[in-house]
């Protein structure tokens, strides 16, 4: 029997799958017209998916969803990299969320283009001189050492902030974010702080008739030595991360006041089949699986990321169990198994189910229900939910 209801939910997945992703809707998104869906009504209380004329310099496209007016009430996030060898006319952005229906929302738009050659060569450069900039402020040096305005650990805290203000209007199309400059640049940092100038005779490279060189000309020389090592480390690593796929923000944009259209009334059915179990271990297990049907409430916003997914439900077994012993297990007030717990979405219309199943021997009338011929079980199950219309729309 668990093969067979295997078997099922495999079939009722992939069959459900199918069907919910062919009806997702598509809006259109025009920058230049700075519009959504031409002005018309946007859809509510389902999935959708945003399109994005895009040009062949392109890369990535970023779609925030804000309730309200203003954009500070951020509710979802949609990303768009361009895929290699992309060769469309146009973006598609799938948006995980239902909008409320008669609801006002805003979209905040940013389209990043990818850098030509001269372009990433401006950024590289733009950033090493910030650094090169920041070193030659930070580093002084004296007769007998070299002295830092600033301890190492600031330095590195200092650094990582510059790469991030020369970048804050570049994206990279693998989404890394800077990790920070490694352990090595601060060995490198503190190696140069207990340098001793005196010592520069054994530490610089002398070149024929060196011997005639200065005492102070070897220090400076083995300071500059010592900055130019360390700005070598810091640009090599800086270079790894710049050496990603680079874009820069070309347009954006917020189109504000986008409602939704009113929708109608439902009340949200659900049938599916689902394992209860009846006592046992796992070397003797009993168990049984029928199909059910109920209805359920949702617990969260409609607008929300995840308790939106959450619903609690209520419903009976369309059929009785059979216990190990050949027995028959109904449920009180009606001749059927009733149930109660969670439902979580999964994709679309599937929900994974979980909960306590009230079953006794016999039917049990409302006037004498007697909760010692009562028994609960746990049940999990999966179900197909659709909306029964309720004929009023919402004003």
């Amino acid at each position: 029997m668990f093969r067979h209801v295997c078997l099922f939910l495999l079939v009722f997945l992939t069959t459900v799958t199918s069907s919910s992703w062919a009806q997702k809707k598509s809006v259109l998104i025009e920058p230049q017209k700075r519009k959504i869906n031409q002005d018309a009504l946007l859809p509510a209380q389902t999935y959708f998916n945003l399109q994005v004329p895009v040009s062949s310099q392109t890369g990535i496209i970023q779609v925030d969803i804000y309730r309200g007016k203003s954009n500070s009430d951020l509710l979802e996030h949609s990303y768009w990299v361009r895929p290699v060898n992309f060769t469309g006319d146009f973006a598609e952005l799938p948006v995980d969320l239902k909008l409320k229906s008669n609801s006002n929302y805003s979209f905040g738009v940013t389209i990043y283009s990818i850098l030509s050659d001269s372009e990433k060569t401006q950024l590289h450069f733009i950033a090493q001189q910030h650094i090169s900039n920041y070193l030659d402020a930070t580093i002084q040096t004296d007769d007998a050492r070299i002295d830092l305005s600033r301890k190492p650990e600031q330095m590195i805290a200092d650094l990582n902030s510059i790469v991030n203000k020369s970048t804050v209007a570049y994206k990279n199309m693998a989404n890394k974010s800077f990790d920070g400059f490694s352990d090595i640049v601060k060995l490198k940092i503190q190696q140069v702080v207990n340098a001793r100038l005196k010592n520069a005779a054994y530490n610089v490279e002398r070149q024929t008739g060196d011997s005639t060189v200065l005492s102070q000309q070897l220090k400076l020389s083995y300071s500059d030595q010592l900055q130019n090592e360390l700005k070598k480390i810091i640009v090599s690593e800086l270079d790894n991360y710049l050496a990603l796929d680079f874009v820069r923000v070309y347009d954006q944009f917020i189109v504000k006041n986008q409602f939704t259209e009113r929708s109608q009334a439902v009340l949200p059915l659900f049938i599916g089949y689902g394992a209860v179990y009846l006592s046992g271990n796992v070397r003797d297990l009993n168990y049984d699986a029928q199909p059910y049907a109920g209805f359920s409430i949702p617990l969260g916003r409609g607008d929300g990321k995840y308790f939106s997914r959450t619903t609690f439900i209520m419903g009976i077994f369309l059929r009785n169990f059979k216990d190990g012993n050949d027995s028959t297990l109904t449920g009180p007030i009606v001749d059927r198994p009733i149930f109660a717990g969670l439902g979580f979405r999964l994709y679309d219309f599937i929900n994974f189910n979980a909960g306590l199943v009230a079953t006794s021997a016999s039917k049990q009338n409302l006037s004498n229900i007697k909760t010692e011929n009562i028994q609960l079980h746990p049940f999990i199950g999966l179900n197909f939910q659709f909306n029964l219309w309720a004929g009023i729309n919402k004003k």
